[in-house]
Parts: C-alpha cells; sequence; structure tokens
C-alpha cells in the first residue's frame, strides 16, 4: 500500500470514497497542509464515528489557533511535570489493591482510573467529585451502554463543568500567571476574564474534552502498549532489567501500537498535490498514522518491536497545528504505570488467549475493553515519592 502508490483513491462497500495516504513522508506532508481542513463542517454526510468529538481538534485556524493557545496558557509543560509526584502516588495506590492477590483487570484497575484522577486534579474538580465523574466518563465513552445513556452522562458532565467554572469564577485571581493558577480550569477562566476571547460553551467543551478524550487515549496507550510487550517477552525482559529504557519503550510503543490508526477525516479546501498526486478540491482524506509508523523508509525493520529505537520521530501524537497538546501528560503516565507494573510484578501473564481479547474503537482510538492478568503475587513496595 506505501509503494504503489502511497496516495490512493479507496471507495469502501458502504459507498464512502476517500484518499487514504499511507506513507511516512506524505503524512507528515498532509498533517501539516493547510489546504487540508479538520473541520467536520466541510464533511457534510461524510461525518461520522470516525471523526472525533472536540471543539479544538476538529477546527481550523483562526478559531483552532485562538482555542489552543488559550487552553496551551494553562496546559503548560511545567504545570504537568508538577504532577509527577501525584501520579506515582495514585499508581502506588492503585496497584497496591491488586497486589496481594496476583490478578488484576490492567483496563479496569490501572489504565482507566489513573489518567481519570490525574485529570481531575489537573482541572481542580474536588476530591469528592472524582468517583462520579469517573464513572459519567466512562459511560459517555462505552460502546455497551445505550445511546440515552450516553447522552444523558454527557449532560450530567457538561452540567457538572459548568456548575464547577461558575463556583471557580467567584475566587479566581485573574492577575496571577497561567503556571501560578491552582489548576487549568481557573487559568482558562482567568484568561477568559482578561480578554473575553473564549465563550462559555466553549470554556465547558475544552473541560469536557480534557477528561474524556484526554483519559481515552491514555487508557489505550497503557493497555495496548502492556498487551504489546506481553506478546514480545524479550522485550518485556529487557524492560525488567533495564528500566531506564521505559522513556524510549513508550515512544516505541506509541509507534508500533498506537491508539489512533488513522488521523480525523480531513477535506481538501482547494486542489492540492500530496506525495505528487493530486487531491481534487472538497475530496475526503484519511491519514494512516499505523501505516506512515510502520514506513521501512523511516524505520528500520519496522515491523519489529525495538524498546531501545532511536531515533523515533512517530506520528503517533499527529503534526504540525493539531499536534497533540496532550503528548507530555500522555507520556508521562505510561511511562509511570507501565514502570511501576514492571518494577512491582514478575511472572506477568494473560490469563485468556490473546485471540479471546476485546477491542472497542471510539471515533479514530482503538483499545482494548480488558486486560486480564495473573501475577507473583508478593507485592513490591517502592520508595518513590
Amino acid at each position: 500500500m506505501r509503494a504503489e502508490p502511497p496516495v490512493r483513491y479507496v471507495r469502501e462497500e458502504s459507498g464512502f470514497s476517500y484518499w487514504l495516504i499511507s506513507r511516512y513522508a506524505e503524512a507528515r506532508e498532509a498533517l501539516g497542509s493547510s489546504a487540508l481542513s479538520n473541520d467536520p463542517r466541510r464533511l457534510g454526510h461524510a461525518v461520522d464515528a470516525r471523526n472525533a468529538y472536540s471543539p479544538m481538534a476538529n477546527n481550523d485556524p483562526p478559531d483552532h489557533t485562538r482555542l489552543r493557545r488559550l487552553v496551551s496558557h494553562g496546559f503548560t509543560r511545567r504545570r504537568v511535570a508538577a504532577l509527577e509526584p501525584e501520579v506515582n502516588r495514585i499508581v502506588d495506590e492503585l496497584l497496591g489493591a491488586v497486589g496481594p492477590s496476583g490478578r488484576t483487570d490492567v483496563i479496569a484497575d490501572l489504565a482507566f482510573p489513573l489518567p481519570v484522577m490525574v485529570i481531575c486534579a489537573l482541572l481542580g474538580v474536588p476530591g469528592r467529585d472524582r468517583a462520579a465523574l469517573r464513572t459519567w466518563a466512562e459511560h459517555t465513552l462505552s460502546t455497551t451502554v445505550g445511546p440515552r445513556t450516553r447522552e444523558e452522562r454527557s449532560r450530567r458532565l457538561r452540567a457538572y463543568f459548568t456548575q464547577l467554572i461558575a463556583d471557580k469564577r467567584v475566587t479566581v485571581r485573574v492577575t496571577l500567571p497561567p503556571d501560578e493558577q491552582p489548576d487549568v480550569l481557573s487559568a482558562l477562566i482567568a484568561a477568559q476574564e482578561q480578554d473575553n476571547s473564549l465563550t462559555d460553551d466553549e470554556l465547558v467543551g475544552l473541560a469536557v474534552l480534557l477528561l474524556v478524550a484526554g483519559h481515552e487515549t491514555t487508557t489505550n496507550l497503557i493497555g495496548n502498549g502492556l498487551l504489546t510487550l506481553l506478546l514480545h517477552p524479550e522485550q518485556l525482559r529487557l524492560l525488567q532489567e533495564e528500566p531506564r529504557l521505559m522513556p524510549t519503550a513508550v515512544e516505541e510503543l506509541l509507534r508500533y501500537e498506537g491508539s489512533a490508526g488513522q488521523s480525523s477525516l480531513r477535506v481538501a479546501v482547494e486542489d492540492t498535490l500530496i506525495g505528487g498526486t493530486l487531491i481534487p478540491r472538497g475530496a475526503v482524506v484519511n491519514i494512516g498514522l499505523s501505516l506512515a509508523n510502520r514506513d521501512p523508509g523511516i524505520f528500520p525493520d519496522s515491523d519489529t518491536l525495538d524498546v531501545r529505537r532511536g531515533p523515533n520521530p512517530h506520528l503517533a501524537f499527529g503534526h504540525g497545528i493539531h499536534f497533540c497538546l496532550g503528548a507530555p501528560l500522555a507520556r508521562m503516565l505510561a511511562t509511570a504505570a507501565l514502570g511501576a507494573l514492571l518494577e512491582r510484578f514478575r511472572g506477568l501473564a494473560l490469563t485468556v488467549p490473546p485471540d479471546e481479547l476485546r477491542w472497542r474503537q471510539i471515533s479514530i482510538l482503538c483499545g482494548l475493553t480488558a486486560l486480564p492478568l495473573s501475577f507473583d503475587p508478593v507485592f513490591r513496595e517502592t520508595s518513590r515519592t
């Protein structure tokens, strides 16, 4: 598919058609192209579950530029780095609860609750409310509950954040710099108060986005990544012997088995050349991230998992103006979760055959519904803080 040619026209049995991009150079070019719109309103009848749920991710400049600038004020690397002790504490707590039993469902016991709890802390959600938000977020994304339940949970999330923002607005100190605000929501409220460039609906939508979309990608990264390591036991053993490799391993897991196999759909707003192929105005474009991340011209032995691989310029977080704003947080959470699992538990093994595992597709994201494991029940205490 990459070789003949890397940009090709595809028509599905349903009649839906698009241009599929399957090689790294062309994918990177398309991700950075201003001629390809990310606004789902341009898709018309093609709008479907393959496009995400984000007012910022699915938008074009100047609105995208405005929203991303405001969110980046609160979602700084410094703020994310400051969360590391809290992340380690939550990981310790979650693993401590299952350690003595010798069995766990990694998705339910770690990969799902960890990002929800951390994102709630980042947003400034009071501790007493976090369990409820965890349930609402789970139902919002669940494929096992009915649409009415999902819609009702989505409404509850929006109503909750509407009230939380109103409560915070009373005490927020507008003059404080973003990094000195107590949480991301306070930083966004302060930015809104200063220049009125963020509407109330956008502010609520961003809060829901950060919770729902932010945790789903990280849940999948942890689950998909651990399964990949279990299916490559020599690489898992290497990480247990050399834990310093974990940050490099996370990059390789993102490349090898990332959460998103494709980008959200784009639409050509003008005739445009990608890789020498003319894509006509109005055409839908599907950028194959998983195909690009296995391009042997960029990644030697591209179908081999190598936790030592470097450099690793994968496209799992996208490229250009839509590069994932939460990438530093996702990397930190995956490094902490996988590192702690491999450090503490030995004899990690699936309790079901790999072909019996079940997957769910949420928008462009794909992840496990459960990952049941057994391990040495001796819990390994650590001195991490």
